[in-house]
């Protein structure tokens, strides 16, 4: 682990660098600033799946918890008017894209908003007999 001074290196040799070699330039080390809005950026893309949104996420999870599902209902995917659960997902996905691109964005906003608290909601419906209410009724 560092030492407190060792971690502050880069700043400061960025401080003497600007201050007596060219007080004009920010310096050749990035600025804290910079290392932390891009470390948060990258970290903000792995959370949220590289920029899937909600409705985005809702599509895989209903894929999901119905491949679990679809046998003990005596379904398949072509009753759902999909080839297999990725042609499910990719046409939920399709949806979605579609109906963004009519929205305004105040209106995907709100629309975004429904899907997370769907994703919500799905979370805590639990088997396939309450999955069948939900997805059917």
């Amino acid at each position: 682990m560092p030492s407190p001074r060792t971690s502050l290196d880069g700043p400061v040799a960025q401080l003497v660098e600007q201050g007596t070699e060219n007080p004009c330039v920010g310096g050749s080390i990035p600025p804290w600033a910079t290392i932390h809005r891009h470390c948060l950026l990258v970290l903000a893309a792995l959370l949220t799946g590289c920029g899937a949104d909600a409705c985005e996420t809702l599509c895989a999870r209903t894929r999901q918890r119905l491949s679990l599902c679809l046998d003990s209902w005596g379904l398949t995917w072509e009753d759902l008017d999909a080839t297999g659960p990725r042609d499910f997902r990719v046409q939920c996905e399709d949806d979605w894209a579609e109906t963004r691109a009519e929205l305004e964005p105040r209106e995907v906003g709100l629309a975004v908003e429904t899907c997370d608290d769907t994703l919500t909601m799905l979370a805590e419906v639990r088997g396939c007999e309450a999955l069948y209410e939900v997805y059917f009724r």
